[in-house]
């Protein structure tokens, strides 16, 4: 089996990062982080090799929304997205950038709802996640903003209940470069277990399933 590797790469707009997700050997469910900053930039964590190969379906695609409600609403459609399906910025002006796989896996599904929260910090978002029932690989998409504020995309009820076998936890990183190859250390984080924020400034804010499966 391929072992496969995380990289970083940043896009000057989200149709670059759209085509790039889209060509072969493109990135499947979990396997994606992406970043969609105000000024349209995108900052992109990603698994490499795709496991998703030449398939032309599901595919990629970018929505903005006005307010994270919006973003909420949409993700509880039909055909809606399941576990590492979307990778969702709650932007500090209250937008959300959303990139996601088309058609989601949970179809007509009620159960389980995306949901959003804000948080006042970092740890009390990382206290949230580990609370029954909590969630597992591909159910939060989470930034952490440069004023310390958590804004959470989830899936709910999560899939790991009662199960400590993982824990969430959160990290900030100086540059792209030491978070990449922090998530490339083994025990390492697999597919669904990274949610990566990269800001303008080159630092990173991770928070990350432990230990990883990868």
């Amino acid at each position: 089996m391929t072992q496969l590797i995380w990289l970083f790469r940043d896009f000057p707009t989200t149709a670059e990062a759209i085509t790039f997700l889209n060509e072969p050997f493109r990135q499947g469910a979990g396997e994606a982080s992406a970043a969609a900053r105000e000024d349209g930039s995108v900052g992109l964590f990603f698994l490499a090799p795709g496991s998703l190969g030449i398939s032309a379906l599901p595919m990629w695609v970018f929505l903005d929304l006005p307010t994270t409600d919006d973003a909420v609403t949409f993700l509880n459609e039909p055909l809606r997205q399941g576990t590492g399906q979307v990778s969702a910025t709650p932007r500090s002006n209250g937008s959300a950038g959303l990139f996601f796989l088309e058609p989601g896996s949970l179809g007509t599904i009620t159960t389980p709802t995306w949901v959003f929260r804000d948080f006042p910090t970092t740890d009390d978002a990382v206290t949230f996640l580990n609370e029954p029932l909590r969630q597992g690989r591909g159910q939060v998409s989470a930034v952490a903003r440069s004023n310390g504020s958590a804004g959470l995309f989830f899936l709910e009820p999560g899939s790991l209940g009662t199960s400590t076998q993982q824990k969430w936890a959160f990290r900030d990183f100086p540059t792209t470069d030491d978070a990449v190859t922090f998530l490339n250390e083994a025990p390492r984080q697999g597919p669904g277990e990274a949610s990566a924020f990269a800001r303008k400034n080159g630092s990173v804010s991770l928070f990350f399933l432990e230990p990883g499966t990868g």
